[in-house]
């Protein structure tokens, strides 16, 4: 559910469409004169074939930078779990897309981010260097089907980085969530994809044979899994800052999946006008399951809460602790999700449409505890599909979780009032995205903005981009979040910020 709620509130993509109503020239021809036939050649002339063309290669890369800064300090100086206020970052990708034939393709990219963050009064000022594989495989085209296998991108869905079906890639949740595309937040995985055509279906068949979870943030930034105010605490003072961001994903995990029980996906998408299509997916969940033992739960719950500590509780926890005893379990569950998609060009935009079933999926509660509930998920959106200097696009989230109890609580799903009587929890959220360009194209001003019905919280990101300079653009953007601290936009970003970036294509 974390990262539904994150990724929904990344933009949509833009498409074309081509003017069908435009006028045809008509042009007058003279009668034909007559003619008579020569005689046949004595013999076919002879040729040869071309010579079929050599291997061909494209080189490719872009350099992204950002800072941001809060607008406030919200943490205390010196505390546990601190926010960071100010932060930089430096992305570069180069790659080589190569043909080597009609058959053959091979693409190789590499991938690295340099980040910087600090606390106030820059506390804790850290620096991180990460180096990752980008796409990395080789396509294999035959007359029938045609084979992928590499780290690549498996999209699945109408609506890309926003369909519950697309869940074979995982995410990189530390990336900005007002202000980053969808494509650029979804991390390429190791993969073998078939893809093929049976009458006017497009089939798709996929296994990515090794376990890859979402890349996050546990705490200390806007987008981290335990904020400040959660009541689960982590005493990170004790972790030195050279390290801290490489630990954090491996404190809420105990175990992964073995080699090769990966996940597996199925599509069948019609080729008309009308994309209408089904797909399966068996997957294993890209966020660990926690559950914490008892005795830990409640001396956390008691220490959040500002209630008295059991002393024997404590001791308990303290010797169990030093006698190297697992208090906490983090494994990653797997599950089903089977879809029914959507997609037409209707009038001057594209509508994607995706509707998913879950029979067994996991939520937390109030108190961070595991709940597997199924679940119904869908989404629709209309983005514009014309080349205009007016951009435009309409995401529509949805989620209904049956089988809800009276004494449950659904984070970041349902306010602490929907208590009291067993029922099913609602989840209503719209994302948006208008923009308009200025000067010939070289100015570029936009607003996303998301809200959230239920607990009414929502978030704005304005943005000005300049162009002026082929290959290269510079942007200034904010963030605005609002909402209670358990609501979806209330909680993942608890400060406003203020962003300043570029970003240069090499090649």
């Amino acid at each position: 559910m974390l990262c539904a709620l994150a990724a929904v509130l990344l933009a949509m993509e833009d498409g074309g469409e081509v003017d069908a109503g435009a006028p045809m020239a008509v042009e007058e021809f003279a009668p034909i004169e007559e003619f008579t036939p020569s005689a046949a050649p004595a013999a076919v002339e002879s040729f040869e074939a071309p010579a079929p063309a050599g291997i061909t290669a494209r080189v490719y890369g872009n350099v992204y930078g950002l800072a941001s800064v809060d607008t406030r300090f919200d943490s205390p100086p010196k505390a546990d779990m601190a926010e960071n206020v100010a932060e930089l970052r430096l992305k570069a990708l180069l790659g080589v897309d190569v043909k080597v034939s009609e058959r053959i393709r091979v693409v190789l990219e590499g991938r690295a981010q340099v980040r910087g963050a600090t606390q106030r009064d820059f506390e804790r000022t850290k620096g991180f260097f990460d180096p990752m594989l980008g796409d990395a495989y080789v396509d294999l085209y035959t007359s029938k089907v045609d084979l992928r296998v590499g780290n690549q991108r498996i999209a699945l869905g109408a609506n890309s980085g926003l369909a519950a079906a697309d869940a074979l890639n995982p995410r990189d949740l530390r990336e900005s969530i007002a202000t980053t595309d969808p494509e650029n937040a979804v991390l390429p995985v190791f993969g073998i994809r078939a893809m093929g055509e049976i009458g006017r279906v497009s089939v798709m068949a996929a296994y990515t044979p090794f376990f890859t979870p979402h890349r996050y943030f546990v705490f200390g930034q806007d987008e981290a899994l335990l904020q400040p105010g959660a009541e689960q605490t982590i005493e990170n003072r004790r972790i030195d800052p050279s390290i801290e961001d490489y630990v954090q994903e491996r404190i809420l995990e105990t175990r992964r999946p073995p080699p090769f029980l990966g996940d597996v996906a199925i599509r069948a998408v019609s080729t008309g006008d009308w994309k209408i299509g089904a797909s399966w997916v068996w997957m294993n969940e890209k966020l660990p399951r926690v559950t914490l033992d008892p005795e830990l739960q409640s001396l956390l719950g008691a220490r959040a809460a500002g209630r008295p500590v059991s002393p024997a509780v404590a001791a308990s926890v303290s010797n169990r602790i030093e006698a190297g005893e697992q208090l906490y379990v983090g494994e990653y569950w797997r599950q089903h999700v089977f879809s029914l998609e959507l997609s037409r060009i209707v009038w001057r935009g594209q509508l994607d449409v995706d509707v998913s079933f879950s029979p067994r999926q996991t939520f937390f509660d109030a108190s961070f505890a595991p709940i597997s509930k199924p679940s119904v998920t869908w989404v629709v959106g209309y983005s514009t599909a014309t080349d205009s200097a007016l951009t435009w696009g309409l995401n529509y989230f949805g989620m209904a979780v049956p089988g809800v109890k009276a004494s449950e609580q659904l984070f970041l799903v349902e306010p602490a009032t929907a208590q009291g009587a067993d029922r099913i929890a609602w989840v209503h959220l719209l994302a948006g995205i208008i923009g308009y360009e200025l000067f010939d194209k070289k100015l570029d001003v936009s607003l996303r903005a998301a809200f959230e019905v239920v607990q009414r919280s929502f978030a704005l990101a304005p943005r000005v981009a300049w162009k002026g300079v082929e290959g290269l653009e510079v942007w200034l953007a904010a963030e605005f979040q609002e909402g209670s601290p358990y609501s979806p936009l209330g909680y993942f970003t608890r400060n406003d910020k203020v962003l300043v970036g570029a970003r240069y294509e090499l090649f």
